[in-house]
């Protein structure tokens, strides 16, 4: 490094960061916030970032941040739409039913029953036509003959009953089948009647049934529900896997302020960066400061959620505290990347690769090293080689057993190449 170049300085006594610009007079310096004497000031400079020429080049993201970068997966596949549902198979024939036509018919038996009938009817007839010699008879006679004539229509309607019933003992003999065959065709009625509705478990089910701008809408409000809220507990209502990350946000805004986040708009239907990306749903939004944030949301539990870690880029400790604690256990952060080229001492440049990570608010910053050939070299050669970018990076960092820099760290996985894990 160059006397000459900018290169930022931590105080040995105060761990206030100094930014040298001018040359130095005796290789000291006086420290603004202390106001200690710095001796040795060339041998604790930090130079800045700068590009590695190693890697690939990655195209300029721009001002505003790149959708897919907050998901895992490749998302530039073009959506598929299933294809529209066959139309529902017709009710299959009734192989068992008879038409009232098919029915089993006793001539026979009928015929006798007429013969008989029409034989009475005639007996009974000539019992009436007698001679005029016979008068004595009529009143003994008369009585009989009222008595079988009412016999006789007796007699008649009980063989015309029997003949209906005869003429009708097919449907007595298959009423079981017949009682089957309407409780299969009530049974499939009912099928047909009522629609098939299914439970959503996507939002392209949700897009079929309601449509994209319903959707949106619903997306929309969900998120003003999340920004709105006014405390810790209310949020959580809003967020992805609640009972998971509930403690993790009671520790997060712990000292922070929880309230309701104040925002310009929020992107519309239609607009670059919007609408469903794989399994989730995405919103830009715009803050008072006119930077952009791309919002994951996730259908869960029948609503619609927003991922809260991803929303905050929440890591496991803050960078400030891991660069105190100097943990050698390796911990999960979300952080922003850059390739880097600074190489010091146990991390050389034919050893190892570099990123510059940097916590969302700028206020801390680490080298990271990947050794190269090793299973992490090859995950950022797939992540860079396949177009993405690595400006938000999901990985877990350690410090070496053997301390280098104060700001050196080894980063023992890239967990996902965005801030959202699935």
């Amino acid at each position: 490094m160059n006397e000459e170049d900018q290169a930022d300085l931590n105080c040995p006594h105060c761990e206030y960061s100094i930014r040298i610009e001018d040359p130095l007079v005796n290789d000291k310096f006086r420290c603004p916030q202390c106001k200690k004497t710095i001796k040795d000031v060339q041998s604790k400079l930090i130079p800045l970032a700068s590009t590695l020429k190693s890697l690939p080049k990655i195209k300029d993201a721009g001002e505003e941040p790149v959708v897919d970068d907050l998901i895992q997966e490749d998302t530039n596949n073009k959506r598929q739409f299933p294809e529209t549902h066959p139309e529902r198979s017709e009710s299959k024939v009734l192989e068992n039913f008879k038409k009232t036509t098919e029915l089993e018919f006793d001539h026979d038996f009928v015929k006798k029953q007429e013969t008989l009938a029409h034989e009475f009817a005639v007996s009974q007839s000539e019992l009436l036509n007698w001679d005029e010699d016979e008068k004595k008879e009529i009143t003994k006679l008369s009585s009989a003959a009222r008595s079988n004539r009412a016999i006789f229509i007796i007699i008649s309607l009980v063989i015309a009953s029997l003949s209906v019933y005869i003429s009708l003992k097919g449907i007595s003999i298959n009423s079981a089948d017949v009682k089957s065959i309407q409780l299969k065709i009530e049974s499939n009625s009912d099928q047909t009647d009522e629609p098939a509705i299914q439970k959503s478990q996507t939002f392209q089910d949700l897009e079929r049934n309601m449509g994209a701008r319903a959707l949106h809408a619903l997306a929309t409000e969900s998120l003003i529900q999340f920004l709105e809220s006014t405390d810790v507990e209310t949020k959580i209502q809003y967020c992805r896997s609640a009972q998971r990350v509930r403690p993790l946000m009671q520790n997060y805004y712990s000292n922070r302020e929880s309230g309701p986040k104040k925002y310009r708009r929020i992107s519309e239907l239609g607009a670059t960066g919007t609408g469903i990306i794989d399994k989730f749903y995405i919103l830009k939004l715009s803050f008072p400061d006119f930077s952009i944030l791309p919002v994951v949301l996730a259908w869960e539990n029948e609503s619609i959620l927003v991922d809260w870690e991803s929303f905050v880029g929440y890591s496991e400790i803050s960078l400030k505290e891991f660069i105190l604690q100097k943990s050698r256990e390796s911990k999960l952060f979300r952080l922003n990347a850059n390739s880097d080229n600074y190489f010091n001492f146990q991390f050389s440049e034919n050893d190892h690769r570099c990123l510059y990570l940097r916590n969302s608010e700028d206020s801390e910053a680490v080298y990271g090293y990947i050794k190269r050939g090793s299973t992490v070299d090859n995950e950022l050669s797939r992540i860079v080689e396949s177009g993405k970018t690595i400006k938000y990076l999901t990985l877990k960092l350690r410090y070496p057993e053997k301390l280098g820099g104060k700001n050196q760290v080894i980063i023992d996985e890239i967990v996902t190449p965005g801030w959202l894990i699935k």
